[in-house]
């Protein structure tokens, strides 16, 4: 008897040695907040650990669980989250999805307060219906890569800085190298759209806006016929430009400073005999860029905590750390101020990320609605498709397929 009392003594002191390593109360009065980010882990698992680690420390009664989401499921798996009455508090997407859950009323909007530390040029990306939806995370802002050994050769002037000038000097650049001017992705996504935007088109509302739309179309149609553009322009995507370009099919490329280090180590003779541009313009003179932002969905149940994590998130030390590791742009004002930005080396790498930097500060603010903004780069591409694949497209067939698609941009800009 007095051995199974003995026993049983044992037993709870381990159960309570046990509960107490353990801690179940702390645990159970531990909240979450939970953040999503798009393919940051490969590169930047370290410093977003740390972050983690600062704000946890701010808040110990809080744990952050942070979920890396591939790229291509990141707008399926946010629709459902959002959809759901938990979604995450804290997610990293794209401005084109975000507009559309913002036009559904599912996000929560931030104040001038809440957002002072960014760069005001990239805030108004982020608006809808005068309203910000939406945190900048960071940015890309192309800039224009050419062979400038073979450029020297053929072309007496100096490097080209619009389309325009591309278009009136492609055929002496072909005839000189044998070599296809430019490569782009011109099918891609709203690769067309962006350029269209430079030449003030929006619309196609006035006669002024289908001369310019006229004058694009043909002026691509024209390369495409005359072999200055490669044959499969309308399939190939961003990384096939790059590959062209290594691989020395394509004198000239326009493509986020992110992608030069791909040049410089998969193909380094090209690397070495190839110089920067600023990004090629339009009648504007406006550039443009790929921006990621941070939104909070309007069901989170954490959205104070959620805008000071992101806040953190983006703060100048965090932004200029995450900029060196990816080479990508920072969203915060003051990091952009940095000397890091200003004062680069004739090394493309370094180079790049001067220019791009520079470019921020004359963005384009032209673009096409918000509404429909998927369905109206397809109906762009359409468009465009239709032309080149047409052996003979006079320019007055030119004008009708213009006329078609001004008619169908109206409807998908009406029908919210």
């Amino acid at each position: 008897m007095k051995k199974i009392i003995l026993y049983t003594i044992l037993t709870f002191l381990i159960i309570g040695l046990i509960a107490l390593k353990i801690d179940p109360i702390k645990q159970d009065n531990q909240k979450k907040l939970t953040f999503w980010s798009i393919q940051l882990k490969p590169i930047y698992e370290k410093e977003i650990k740390k972050i983690i680690n600062d704000f946890e420390k701010i808040h110990p009664d809080y744990k952050i669980i942070w979920v890396d989401i591939p790229i291509q499921e990141a707008q399926k798996r946010t629709l459902a989250s959002i959809l759901s009455s938990t979604p995450p508090d804290l997610i990293n997407l794209n401005p084109d999805f975000s507009v559309i859950l913002a036009q559904r009323n599912a996000l929560y909007t931030f104040n001038d307060k809440d957002v002072n530390q960014f760069h005001p040029n990239l805030l108004e990306k982020l608006k809808y219906n005068e309203k910000i939806y939406a945190l900048p995370f960071y940015a890309t802002s192309p800039v224009t890569i050419y062979n400038k050994k073979i450029y020297n050769s053929c072309a007496k002037n100096e490097f080209i800085n619009s389309y325009d000038d591309l278009f009136k000097i492609s055929k002496n650049l072909k005839t000189c190298s044998n070599t296809a001017p430019f490569a782009i992705s011109l099918n891609e996504g709203d690769t067309l759209a962006k350029i269209l935007n430079k030449y003030d088109i929006t619309k196609l509302e006035t006669q002024n806006e289908i001369n310019s739309a006229i004058k694009i179309y043909s002026m691509f149609n024209d390369m495409y016929k005359n072999n200055l553009l490669p044959k499969d322009t309308l399939t190939i995507n961003h990384r096939e430009v790059i590959e062209k370009y290594m691989s020395n099919q394509a004198l000239i490329i326009v493509a986020g400073s992110n992608f030069i280090n791909m040049i410089k180590q998969n193909s380094p003779d090209i690397y070495n005999q190839s110089a920067l541009s600023k990004q090629l313009v339009g009648d504007n003179k406006k550039y443009d860029i790929s921006l990621m932002n941070l939104i909070i969905p309007k069901k989170s149940k954490n959205k104070e905590l959620a805008l000071e994590f992101a806040l953190l998130l983006t703060n100048e030390e965090n932004q200029l750390q995450l900029s060196k590791l990816t080479n990508v742009l920072p969203a915060n004002k003051k990091a952009l101020e940095n000397e890091y930005f200003k004062n680069c080396s004739n090394d493309l790498i370094d180079k790049s990320r001067c220019i791009s930097a520079q470019q921020l500060n004359n963005l384009n603010d032209k673009e096409f609605t918000n509404n429909n903004k998927k369905t109206i780069n397809e109906a762009i591409n359409k468009t465009l498709e239709e032309i080149l694949l047409n052996q003979i497209v006079s320019k007055n067939q030119i004008e009708e397929k213009i006329k078609i698609l001004a008619n169908t941009i109206k409807k998908l800009e009406n029908n919210k």
